[in-house]
């Protein structure tokens, strides 16, 4: 009997996560994690999570709460969700599984906003900026370091909900605009998660 291989998400109440780990609960030991079970903006709390050794570890959470609006009008604590959750989260449970297993494969969910700042979108913008820096730099301190980024376009998800807290009308206009659907990523994403051969793949409409 073949060892089932171990991979925990992040984010998997809906949309990608959910996805994901639907797909890979059928042939793998795979851990989802909600907010409810443990919630990425209180980094207290990630700093405390009693980590599993890993084969793989895909960080899918991401916030832009109350997002898509001005810097300066953006409520400040929902900028610090944001950081922790889509920046600060990510760093430490990826510390977390290679300090347990050197080979485990880290897969960072970014975005195609990483190409082009938007305005308006700052914190966001930011984050996801931010962990694909952290990613790069990974790859130059553990060169053999088994790497994947996912660089996502417009997907229609329950993500957006908080994006346009402050003004809910915005969501239809938004996918009237090309998108993909959780289903269209997990196919192109599923044929080459466990390439090592491949370091990044944009999925986009």
């Amino acid at each position: 009997m073949s060892i089932l291989r171990k991979i925990l998400i992040t984010g998997t109440s809906s949309g990608l996560g959910k996805e994901l780990f639907n797909q890979l609960k059928v042939t793998n030991d795979v851990i989802p994690l909600t907010r409810q079970n443990l919630d990425l903006s209180a980094i207290d709390s990630v700093q405390k999570y009693i980590m599993p050794r890993l084969d793989m570890l895909i960080n899918c959470a991401g916030t832009d709460i109350g997002g898509k609006i001005e810097f300066v009008q953006h409520d400040s604590t929902y900028i610090v969700d944001i950081l922790n959750t889509n920046f600060i989260a990510p760093i430490l449970l990826t510390q977390k599984a290679l300090i347990l297993n050197s080979q485990c494969k880290i897969v960072n969910i970014t975005s195609t906003n990483n190409k082009r700042y938007w305005p308006n979108d700052l914190a966001y913008s930011l984050s996801k900026k931010s962990l694909s820096t952290f990613g790069n730099m990974l790859q130059i301190e553990y060169p053999n370091l088994q790497y994947l980024e996912v660089v996502l376009g417009l997907t229609k998800t329950n993500f957006n909900l908080n994006r346009y807290k402050h003004n809910p009308n915005n969501i239809d206009n938004l996918y009237s605009n090309p998108h993909l659907t959780t289903t269209d990523v997990v196919q192109q994403l599923m044929p080459i998660l466990w390439d090592n051969k491949i370091k990044s793949m944009e999925i986009s409409p």
